[in-house]
C-alpha cells in the first residue's frame, strides 16, 4: 500500500520524533509521497499573554476584539508554535525538501484539532508517537487515544 499524505503529530517529545523517523522512512520509499508534521495548540492556550509585552491588545478582555483582531491573535500564537517546531527539527526535513511541511493548528483538543487537520487535508495515514505505560489509554497516550477515536484514517502508533 501507497500513502500520498502522512501527517505526524509532533510536539517535540522523543515519542513524536521517533513517529517522525518512522514517517520519514515510509515517505522515502515512494517519491510521490509527503509528510506534514503538525502540531497542536489547544485554543485554552491562545491567549493575549501570548501576544508578548509590545502587543498593542496586551490585557484587552476578549470579549472587546472583533472577529479579525481575535484571529490575529490566534494567527500569531499559531506562528510563533510553528517557528518553535520548525527550530526544534532542525535539519530533520531537510532530505524531504518541498515533500514535507510543518503546520500548527488550534482546537478545542489536541487530539480535535489533529483529526480535523487530517480529514481536511486528506491525509490517509498518521504516524503518532505512544508512551507505552500499561492500560490502553495510558500505553497510547491520551491525544494518540483521541485521535483514534476521532478519525476513520488509519493511525499507526510508534514507540
Amino acid at each position: 500500500m501507497k500513502f500520498r499524505h502522512i501527517m505526524v503529530p509532533y510536539d517535540g517529545s522523543d515519542h513524536a520524533k521517533n513517529a517522525l523517523q518512522y514517517a520519514k522512512d515510509l515517505v522515502d520509499t515512494c517519491p510521490e509521497a509527503c509528510v506534514s508534521v503538525v502540531h497542536a495548540v489547544p485554543s485554552s492556550y491562545v491567549g493575549m499573554d501570548r501576544m508578548g509585552t509590545e502587543g498593542a491588545l496586551d490585557g484587552v478582555p476578549y470579549g472587546m476584539l472583533d472577529y479579525e483582531e481575535y484571529q490575529g491573535v490566534v494567527q500569531h500564537v499559531l506562528d510563533e508554535a510553528k517557528k518553535r517546531v520548525t527550530e526544534n527539527l532542525g535539519d530533520t526535513l531537510a532530505g524531504l525538501g518541498d515533500r514535507a511541511d510543518v503546520v500548527a493548528v488550534a482546537g478545542a483538543s489536541p487530539a480535535d484539532a489533529l483529526a480535523r487537520f487530517a480529514e481536511e487535508h486528506d491525509c490517509d495515514l498518521i504516524v503518532m508517537g505512544r508512551r507505552g505505560l500499561g492500560a490502553i489509554r495510558g500505553m497510547l497516550g491520551s491525544v494518540s487515544f483521541g485521535v483514534l477515536r476521532a478519525t476513520d484514517i488509519p493511525v499507526l502508533t510508534v514507540k
